[in-house]
């Protein structure tokens, strides 16, 4: 029933599109409806609303979502491909006030929405979401353990988007690589497709917090030519800390690909190669020359310098996690 009634909702978001497309054609963009989905407990119910955005014409189409949970609603966006081609993906929540998007009071170049739309030009649909209280998403903000419950139930009602395929790859950066490491230990007995970890931090905060602070005092008064080397050696000495993983880790049965730009001066990148040493089914993407964000590496930036919008995620990375992720088809 909840196939029928989002498959009768799209094919009339279809028929406006398709006449919409001459004269968006014409004039660079088009103004298009946005589906909205609201999910409860036991029913779908799917209508169009009057909701609209302008954006260029792209190989994909964009759709709110609404998640109803016992006692909020998460609001998401679903990012369909023309033409799919591989299994889609659910991104985790980051945790703490990041939006759907990856922005931050620190970041501004919405690095995941990047991210999805560029796996979306490769025919990969995607679900990205926001926790309780975060965005544009209602209630209290989560507890660890309810941020994990949350999603463990966003991740159950995946059958109801077909675009996502029925085992989606879940896809996680940063502090939410955590929150996907445990939600996998909890499917074992019914895995996702696989994993992709973007600079999953593994030490303790107090040490990564050090990491970071150390790596702004060296970088930030250095010359440019200079902070690639000062960034290296930084590394080094957080490279040889040993990090405490939970045996529960080895129950994760489906493939993990770790990824991580060299100049990340947020998290060495010592943190992905001793995640994956502990990991029997992973693989680790190290990409030379970018951030934590997987944006080409030109120098440290400041808080207030990330919040600039045009700052662009790396095709080089954007390439390989497609390609992998098309292959767990």
């Amino acid at each position: 029933m909840t196939n029928l009634l989002r498959a009768s909702s799209r094919e009339k978001l279809s028929q406006k599109t398709k006449q919409a497309g001459a004269s968006a054609l014409a004039a660079g963009g088009w103004k298009k409806r946005v589906d909205t989905i609201r999910i409860e407990t036991s029913v779908a119910l799917c209508q169009v609303t009057e909701v609209s955005r302008v954006c260029a014409l792209t190989a994909f189409d964009a759709f709110e979502v609404e998640v109803e949970l016992d006692d909020a609603v998460v609001r998401g966006e679903l990012l369909v491909p023309a033409a799919p081609v591989a299994a889609g993906v659910l991104f985790v929540p980051a945790g703490g006030l990041s939006d759907r998007d990856g922005n931050d009071t620190d970041v501004g170049f919405a690095p995941l929405r990047q991210l999805a739309e560029g796996l979306a030009e490769r025919g990969i649909a995607s679900l990205r979401s926001e926790g309780r209280g975060v965005g544009r998403s209602s209630g209290e903000l989560a507890s660890p353990q309810t941020a994990l419950e949350d999603f463990l139930a966003l991740i159950a009602r995946c059958s109801r988007y077909p675009e996502l395929g029925t085992r989606p790859v879940l896809l996680a950066h940063g502090a939410g690589c955590t929150l996907a490491l445990v939600a996998a230990t909890r499917l074992v007995d019914d895995p996702p497709a696989g994993l992709v970890l973007i600079a999953p931090p593994v030490s303790p905060v107090g040490e990564l917090m050090g990491y970071r602070q150390a790596a702004a005092a060296r970088l930030a008064d250095l010359p440019p030519g200079e902070r690639l080397v000062a960034l290296a050696q930084l590394q080094a000495e957080y490279g040889e800390r040993p990090a405490l993983l939970p045996v529960s880790l080895k129950a994760i049965s489906c493939p993990i690909l770790v990824v991580q730009g060299t100049a990340d001066w947020i998290f060495p990148p010592g943190e992905s190669l001793r995640l994956v040493s502990k990991l029997p089914n992973a693989e680790r993407l190290l990409l030379d020359g970018l951030d934590h964000w997987l944006v080409p590496f030109a120098g440290w930036r400041s808080p207030e310098q990330n919040l600039r919008s045009d700052l662009a995620v790396a095709e080089e990375a954007i390439e390989p996690i497609a390609g992998w992720i098309a292959a767990r088809t």
